[in-house]
């Protein structure tokens, strides 16, 4: 590891290093932070909690400090995909900033206009926004991006997922074309990301700590169950066992989240949730209150599953599970951070067996067998296997039953062909997303 202060950092970022007792870089932070000085286009993937945030923070303030420009407008647009990594990001930055006169302003939903076009008319030096609101600001002219010199991308992936990718095109396209570009993502394999690659200037690559690799730190355990109400006393079993002082909850829908959040607060444990339904400012105020331990237990949507960074967040459990490997790492990453142990337990019904064992594949990995006294479920996992953990001869049926059903009806094979090849969906190939982060 490399000492902050070997960096050749100016002396208010490494006073404000001092002050959060931050000493040695980590791996991302070592290797990013020279090339981001040298003005380096940079595409990284890196996971959450691995120091990230700070590997393009404090480039960014160096060169505002080291490079003055009294009459510019905004000099680095720092775009997130969720209000919580907003907020985030932005009090990180006012730690690392608290002995400077940089100004960062905060761009996000569900907060006023008026006061927003306020805080874009002062021009801060930083911006940091999610794509949505930002697009909102840029169709009514309110940003003045023509100065901007760095573009941040974070957890560009996960933007991409939620739909962002021509929010994106549209900010990038109003931003000076004569930037530096980072983008920082969980995986640089994603199927949208390819397109952007292409229109770096001979970006530098760096990949630390791949997406599938797991903190060892953290025992991941499965529980097989039959219903819903099963789950729920699975879930007040576990959490009794694992005597856990802070746990994250994961739920696929908001609804499930507010009942299963409202089961616990009945049950007398200090419970609540968060969604896309909840205000901003008391999404803020739950999250303060699990930081500090006044609320024990949180559940969420996967609104939460990247980048919160929460501390000694104990036991992880998927009430559901989770849609792909990725999305499974992300939220198990709420615990054994910064070194510390942890433990994630995922609730498994019959018809998640075979998603569970792509999970397992992609992770590499075969998730540990819990049993909870008194409530073992009747469900005791498939008879058959494939070799891959999948159950075994479901597809060779179903394909079966297909073909006597076109037998009958009459269809050749070459006009079911033609008809899945018209049914096709597009690929989106040639709606101009290329220009995203093009440079000079």
């Amino acid at each position: 590891m490399t000492l902050f202060h070997s960096l050749s950092l100016h002396k208010q970022l490494l006073k404000a290093l001092d002050k959060m007792a931050l000493i040695e870089t980590t791996d991302v932070q070592e290797q990013a932070i020279p090339l981001i000085l040298e003005g380096k286009d940079l595409m990284v993937s890196a996971q959450t909690g691995s120091g990230k945030t700070a590997a393009f923070l404090l480039p960014i303030l160096q060169r505002i400090l080291m490079q003055d420009a009294p009459q510019s407008g905004t000099r680095a647009l720092i775009l997130l995909p969720t209000r919580e990594l907003a907020l985030q990001t932005k009090n990180y930055l006012e730690q690392l900033a608290s002995f400077t006169y940089i100004k960062c302003g905060l761009i996000i939903g569900g907060e006023a206009f008026k006061y927003q076009v306020a805080t874009l008319r002062k021009n801060p030096e930083i911006l940091i926004a999610t794509p949505g609101r930002l697009v909102e600001h840029i169709e009514r002219g309110t940003p003045d991006l023509n100065d901007l010199e760095i573009l941040v991308l974070d957890e560009a992936d996960r933007m991409l997922d939620m739909g962002f990718a021509i929010d994106m095109h549209t900010i990038a396209a109003s931003c000076s074309q004569e930037r530096q570009n980072l983008l920082f993502s969980a995986t640089l394999h994603h199927k949208e990301l390819g397109r952007i690659k292409a229109t770096f200037m001979d970006p530098k690559f760096i990949e630390v700590d791949p997406s599938r690799q797991l903190p060892p730190q953290i025992i991941q355990q499965i529980i097989l169950c039959d219903h819903k109400k099963h789950k729920e006393a699975l879930v007040e079993a576990v959490i009794n066992e694992e005597k856990a002082q802070k746990v994250f909850i994961f739920c696929k829908t908001r609804i499930q989240c507010q009942q299963l959040s409202n089961l616990l607060s009945f049950k007398k444990y200090r419970s609540a949730c968060i969604h896309g339904e909840i205000p901003q400012s008391d999404r803020k105020q739950i999250i303060h209150k699990f930081r500090q331990g006044s609320i024990e237990i949180l559940v969420a949507t996967d609104l939460a599953a990247r980048g919160l960074d929460i501390n000694n967040v104990e036991l992880v459990i998927n009430f559901n599970l989770a849609l792909s490997g990725d999305e499974h790492i992300h939220r198990i990453g709420r615990t054994g951070r910064a070194g510390e142990k942890g433990k994630a337990i995922t609730l498994i019904e019959a018809n998640d067996w075979n998603q569970m064992s792509s999970i397992e594949r992609y992770l590499k990995i075969r998730f540990e067998r819990r049993i909870v006294k008194g409530l073992t479920a009747s469900y005791s996992g498939p008879k058959n296997l494939k070799n891959s953990g999948k159950i075994a001869g479901t597809k060779k049926k179903k394909l079966e039953k297909k073909g006597a059903k076109n037998s009958k009806k009459g269809k050749s094979k070459t006009a079911v062909t033609k008809r899945s090849k018209e049914a096709r969906p597009l690929t989106g190939k040639g709606d101009g997303f290329g220009v995203l982060l093009k440079t000079k």
